[in-house]
């Protein structure tokens, strides 16, 4: 709103002098107000008064909202965070015509901003002018409740109980109620408690869901109506510093918050989806203690293999898996481990996931040109003893990975394949020769995670017999050297498999599971493996020097663990049989 024409109108009216106005003006900038709220502050003019005189020049009608009660689902039709940007408040609504108050008629942004959001709703505004006054007690109606479900949240956090079914039965009860802004705050709080790793937040034509992905899984947790979704959109944008009004491409951002006095970091990606947004949030726990190798499920053979080749001073080590076999974590433990005072450690990462002291981390960022490659060539520049690259997926970082190892240097680093004989070839194909590989690779680890039984209702079960023979018939063919994972079980009889989750659970949830736990294989360089890959080699060869090694695959892992009761004979078919 042009300041100049409600000062002139003030003026004609004889309510406002030129002198009064140089002073309100002053006064406005040194104490960082507008010039109305010192009109008002000043008595010069009623903010009724103003109020109506805005509403006349703009030829919009006047409304109190001090005077109005409004409902809370009404209010709540446009969410609180962009009422608060663009001082404007939705009073009323029948059907898809909507009334809006405006502080500012003027602020031409407030309009475009307002014009976009009805239009993407199929809404028919209608606008009116309000008051400071008014506008300020509108506002309170986001967070009437507040107290109400705060008090429930503090009854909720002293309960802590972590029942999927109870938990999902206190949040809906919540949200009825609830302002926008403590649906999301109590949402990360359940997924926190739950132990998720990634909250999905997706639109639907007649409700939007929330899922968590537990344990690896992804389970409906609760779903809500339809007109919430862009409120919850738009309050988890302000919470991550993304653009509100922006819908039309993806974004992303962080959010920190602190749960059970604990911080945790929030990695935010929105994405368009079918005329709406849809968001995954990943939870970051960065106080976190990093776990070791043998809290990760790494046994015996593979764990003692992993603790002599990180003591080692340079080499390259290698983790191999799909996406969401936990690599990454792996590598951190790794890192844990290494990490003193007497080493400098240097990580590249995309994106940075775990914050870890004394570890200097870098993003990635191929936008402005900082590649894998390009990062790692200027990372050995600031004298490293150990790196650490999040993905070798190209030559040039292949190459560079390689030399970083024979010019002193540890390397760990992760890659595509999907068992340990299938990383050699991986680096060969792209393009390095085969005497680096054995020269500069100290270790090629391998690993897929699986869930764990639920220890509170976990119970005994059976097989298949086909499928038990299959199990025991590679059991047979495990090397004398891991026959030790193999200890106190009988291979005559019956094997005993376990389960979880045929009762009513409050630690999983009637889910059976309750965490994950590794299942690997691994492959040293060793003198005969550096002669096989000198010379023209097989993947038969690679089979050979494994068996040699006294290595177990996968299976043997997997279906060991399962023997042990970890996890179950499901899960050991779901990770060999991808």
């Amino acid at each position: 709103m042009p300041a100049t024409r409600i000062i002139q109108t003030l003026i004609s009216q004889n309510k406002l002098t030129q002198e009064q106005w140089a002073e309100v003006e002053q006064e406005a900038k040194k104490e960082g107000l507008e010039e109305e709220e010192i009109l008002i502050k000043k008595n010069i003019v009623s903010e009724k008064d103003l109020g109506q005189i805005k509403a006349e020049l703009f030829s919009l009608p006047f409304v109190d909202l001090a005077e109005l009660e409004i409902p809370s689902d009404i209010l709540n039709t446009i969410p609180q965070a962009v009422a608060e940007n663009y001082h404007l408040i939705l009073y009323d609504k029948k059907d898809n015509d909507v009334k809006i108050a405006l502080v500012h008629p003027g602020d031409y942004r407030s309009i475009e901003a307002i014009d976009f959001w009805a239009k993407k709703g199929a809404y028919k505004t209608h606008f009116a002018v309000t008051t400071h006054a008014g506008y300020r007690e509108a506002l309170k109606g986001y967070t009437a409740f507040q107290k109400e479900v705060s008090d429930a949240l503090e009854v909720l956090q002293k309960q802590r109980v972590t029942t999927e079914k109870k938990a999902k039965k206190r949040l809906i009860e919540v949200i009825k109620k609830a302002p926008v802004a403590t649906i999301v705050d109590l949402m990360i709080q359940e997924a926190v408690d739950l132990g998720t790793s990634d909250i999905h937040i997706e639109p639907a034509q007649d409700a939007s869901r929330v899922r968590f992905r537990v344990d690896g899984v992804l389970r409906v947790y609760l779903s809500f109506p339809a007109h919430f979704h862009e409120s919850i959109v738009s309050r988890i944008k302000v919470l991550a510093n993304l653009k509100i009004d922006e819908t039309r491409i993806p974004q992303d951002g962080r959010i920190r918050r602190e749960v059970y006095d604990q911080e945790v970091n929030l990695r935010v990606s929105t994405l368009p989806v079918m005329g709406n947004e849809k968001v995954v949030m990943r939870i970051l726990q960065s106080e976190v203690k990093t776990p070791s190798l043998g809290d990760l499920g790494f046994w015996y053979k593979v764990h003692d293999d992993l603790e002599k080749i990180i003591a080692r001073p340079t080499g390259v080590l290698l983790v191999a898996g799909p996406t969401g076999s936990g690599k990454s974590t792996t590598l951190f433990s790794i890192l844990s481990a290494l990490n003193k005072e007497t080493v400098n450690i240097s990580t590249l990462e995309d994106p940075v996931e775990y914050f870890m002291r004394g570890v200097n981390q870098t993003q990635v960022s191929p936008e402005v040109g900082l590649t894998f490659a390009s990062g790692l060539r200027a990372l050995l520049r600031q004298d490293p003893n150990i790196v650490m690259v999040g993905e070798i997926r190209d030559t040039e970082t292949a190459e560079l990975a390689i030399h970083a190892a024979l010019t002193g240097h540890f390397l760990v680093s992760t890659i595509h394949a999907k068992d340990v004989l299938g990383v050699i070839p991986r680096l060969i194909d792209m393009h390095i020769e085969p005497f680096l590989v054995s020269a500069a690779m100290n270790m090629v680890l391998a690993q897929r995670l699986v869930r764990k039984i639920c220890p509170d209702c976990k119970q005994e079960t059976t097989i298949p017999a086909p499928l038990e023979k299959e199990f025991k018939s590679e059991l047979e063919t495990i090397p004398e050297e891991s026959r030790i994972m193999l200890e106190g079980i009988s291979m005559q009889g019956s094997l005993k498999f376990f389960k979880g989750g045929e009762k009513e659970c409050d630690t999983c949830g009637g889910s059976g599971y309750k965490g994950r736990t590794v299942v690997a294989e691994d492959l040293v360089m060793t003198p005969e493996l550096t002669e096989i890959m000198n010379t023209k080699f097989s993947l038969e060869d690679l089979t050979k020097e494994l068996r040699r090694q006294g290595k177990t695959t996968f299976k043997q892992d997997a279906i060991i663990k399962a023997i042990h009761g970890l996890t179950t004979v499901e899960e050991v078919l779901r990770v060999t049989r991808e």
